[in-house]
């Protein structure tokens, strides 16, 4: 990824809410629940996102695992790893 493509993809995932969320994970046919949707985005919002930096990646899927659940954490990691690949 360019360094372009990557501050808008952080830049997003700043700014990220509930609806936008719902609406890329249909997008990249990934199933999200609102609830979750809702959860992962006060996760999201509780630190600067840096996509690329992978320690940071890591510690806030740990925390949707524990506070969402290990399936919808890995569903993010995919929509995640998307971003990345593109």
């Amino acid at each position: 990824m360019n360094p372009i493509q990557l501050q808008l993809v952080n830049f997003k995932l700043n700014r990220i809410t509930t609806d936008e969320l719902l609406q890329l994970s249909k997008q990249y046919n990934i199933t999200l629940s609102e609830k979750d949707a809702k959860k992962i985005v006060q996760i999201l919002k509780q630190e600067n996102i840096d996509i690329a930096n992978q320690t940071q990646r890591k510690r806030i899927l740990m925390k949707i695992s524990r506070e969402v659940s290990p399936a919808v954490a890995s569903r993010v990691n995919k929509l995640i790893l998307s971003f990345l690949n593109e």
